[in-house]
This record gives C-alpha cells, structure tokens and sequence, in this order.
C-alpha cells in the first residue's frame, strides 16, 4: 500500500485495538510519525512491535523501534511493550533459539528504562 493503515477494533466491552501498519513505506513513515506522534502515541496501553527476523535493514528496523519507545515515553509511559520476531520458522531448526536469544537481548537492551517482552512468531 502506499499509505499507513489504521484500523480500530472494539472486543470485550471497551477495549478498543487501534492497529496502525506503516511496514514498507519509509519515508511516508518518518514523516507521518513526525507530523502525527503525539496523536498515535497518546494513551497508549500496550505497543506491540513486529520484526520481520529475515529483514536486511536491521539497523532501521531498530531505529524505528526506538523512534516508538521514545514516543511511548513522551505520551504513555505506563504502557507494556511487546516486541514479536516474526518469521522464525523460516530460520534453520538449529539456529532459531540462537538468533532469537541475541535479538531478545537487543531488544531488551534499547527497551530501557521500559521493560519489553518478546515472543517468537
């Protein structure tokens, strides 16, 4: 798509999943969360940040990430973190607690001060 999808799905009485997908456009991406930061990240109750673990551009991936942390610090700094490290069963059976070990531990690292929990998917 060439555009940021929102969607808005209301479950369990009023809890409301406000879903926001920028995946694969970088510069529409940058200059969406700078004009529209506050407004995403207000009231935030839990971030869940999906990684694709076959990604080239890690570096960018991680600085996107953070770009969000820093934001959820600014506007909900009460909210969990979630990071999903999408993909894993495309990496080699032998490999795959490895990776998704050094990638936790990255993860956790840049999450500081907040506490961030991963999951492989």
């Amino acid at each position: 798509s060439v555009d940021v999808e929102h969607s808005h799905v209301r479950f369990l009485g009023n809890l409301v999943l406000n879903l926001w997908d920028c995946g694969g456009q970088e510069a529409f991406m940058e200059n969406y969360f700078a004009s529209q930061r506050d407004n995403i990240f207000r009231n935030v109750e839990v971030l869940i940040y999906v990684f694709d673990v076959e990604s080239r551009e890690l570096e960018k991936d991680m600085h996107y990430y953070q770009s969000c942390l820093e934001a959820i610090l600014e506007n909900s700094p009460d909210a969990k973190v979630f990071s999903l490290i999408h993909k894993m069963d495309l990496v080699q059976d032998d490999q795959r607690e490895r990776i998704f070990k050094e990638r936790e531990e990255d993860l956790k690292r840049l999450s500081k001060p907040l506490e961030c929990t991963c999951f492989a998917t």
